[in-house]
């Protein structure tokens, strides 16, 4: 029997192999590190995989069944590459789940807030009685926990561009598109191919599909789709979808209003969440739940970690982690949702290839101080510079910036990690940049309360 080829052994590539050996396939997982921590992975899979540790071929998948790159892996990484020379199929896990998946599926993509609103939609549907799995780019594989889901149930969905792109025929009962700006073009060819992939969830949508309304690359979408078309947004005129009216987020059907509940009932930081929750409010719309349950799960939603996340109001300082802002755009976002309170900005990660000059510009305007660490620190120090903006510290290191950022506070300040950049000059990913400056953070309150 030939073997299904898994490549990388994290998260995701653990989860295909139980799948894989469940349906009675032999498996080969190959990852090119070799530490305790992956060993200890591989020590966990069931009886009938084999793991091989440290580095592979780029013939690796020579006879196999099958071969399942994980996420990280580039669609057109060599190994790939010879795999399909050599007529062998390469399948992603979300083109497995979407394959494999007996629920209706709600997809939801966009640059930015697609975390946010995933998760929002999830507790929704949950408040409406429904059964619900939540996954995919949130950081959950979906493809392990497909057993027992039924035709009734819903399976929702963060779809990444990455992961659009490896699946045939995305086909979403519900499909969400919320916005389209330039993010991860050192993968794809160009802004154009990463719209086009984004558009793809439209494309193959099967019931409805929801599109952010005031972003007129979203907006456009509509002419791709086979399906009756939802909006969300400032002012979506008299078009079916979710708008703010006089205070109220509102769901207009069929030129009709329908109250949701009061846009001050939101417990989240920001425009942008508004936004969000409109989104979400369209999709459970979409889906037929009742504008009572919407209302209920909104009100009792807490913030995606990483994103926006409170961890702590202390001493009248408020600590806030969004390292899931890895780019300019998110950051801007992050910089305008507190209002006019003073802000101390902790900043940096990865050096990027693009120009900062627009963040540069936001962070003169929002911020008190910026604290810059990271790769990306002396061209954002000389950004800020350029524009007279002299409150600013340079370290070298996360650890180094939450320091700073603790002695250039005072009451009222809110301290915000919203970074503008990958995390991969001193994390794996912004998970667990955020994770770091939590712990950061909590050692940094503990140590002033002792001496307090």
């Amino acid at each position: 029997m030939k073997r299904v080829v898994i490549l990388g052994l994290a998260r995701t590539g653990a989860a295909v192999a139980r799948v894989m050996v469940a349906e009675g396939h032999p498996v080969l997982v190959v990852d090119r590190a070799d530490d305790p921590v992956i060993r200890e992975r591989a020590a966990a899979l069931p009886p009938g995989v084999e793991v091989q540790l440290g580095g592979y071929g780029e013939d690796v998948a020579r006879d196999a069944l099958l071969v399942c790159p994980s996420p990280g892996v580039p669609w057109d990484a060599p190994e790939l590459m010879w795999a399909r020379a050599h007529g062998v199929p390469v399948r992603s896990e979300m083109d497995l789940v979407f394959e494999r998946c007996r629920g209706r599926v709600v997809g939801i993509t966009g640059t930015n807030g697609k975390t946010t609103t995933t998760a929002l939609v999830a507790a929704i549907l949950e408040r409406s009685g429904a059964g619900v799995v939540l996954g995919g780019n949130i950081g959950v594989p979906v493809l392990d926990r497909l057993t027992g889901v039924t035709s009734d149930d819903w399976v929702v969905l963060e779809l990444s561009s990455f992961q659009i792109e490896t699946v045939a025929e995305p086909r979403c009962s519900i499909a969400c598109v919320l916005n389209v700006t330039p993010d991860h073009l050192d993968r794809h060819a160009g802004f154009e191919e990463y719209a086009q992939l984004k558009e793809r969830i439209v494309r193959f949508a099967v019931d409805d599909v929801v599109l952010g309304y005031d972003d007129p690359i979203t907006r456009a979408m509509a002419a791709a789709a086979r399906c009756p078309v939802r909006y969300f947004g400032v002012d979506i005129d008299t078009k079916d979808g979710a708008t703010v009216r006089d205070g109220d987020v509102v769901s207009v059907e069929a030129g009709a209003e329908l109250h949701v509940l009061p846009s001050d009932g939101i417990p989240l930081f920001g425009e942008h969440n508004v936004l969000n929750v409109l989104a979400a409010a369209a999709v459970a719309r979409a889906a037929g739940v009742a504008p009572t349950d919407i209302a209920v799960a909104v009100r009792g939603f807490h913030a995606v970690p990483h994103r926006l996340e409170v961890l702590a109001e202390r001493d009248g300082v408020l600590w806030i982690n969004d390292s899931k802002a890895t780019n300019a755009e998110s950051t801007i976002v992050a910089l305008r949702a507190f209002g006019e309170r003073p802000i101390i900005w902790i900043g940096g990660g990865s050096a990027a290839n693009t120009s900062v000059d627009a963040l540069a510009e936001e962070v003169a305007l929002r911020a008190r101080h910026a604290v810059l660490n990271g790769e990306s620190a002396p061209a954002m120090d000389a950004a800020l510079a350029r524009r007279g903006f002299e409150h600013r510290t340079v370290v070298t290191t996360l650890a180094d910036a939450v320091l700073a950022a603790r002695d250039a506070a005072g009451p009222g300040d809110v301290v915000l990690l919203a970074p503008g950049f990958k995390s991969f000059d001193q994390f794996r990913d912004f998970e667990e940049r955020g994770d770091a400056y939590r712990t950061l953070v909590a050692s940094v309150l503990a140590a002033r309360a002792e001496r307090s």
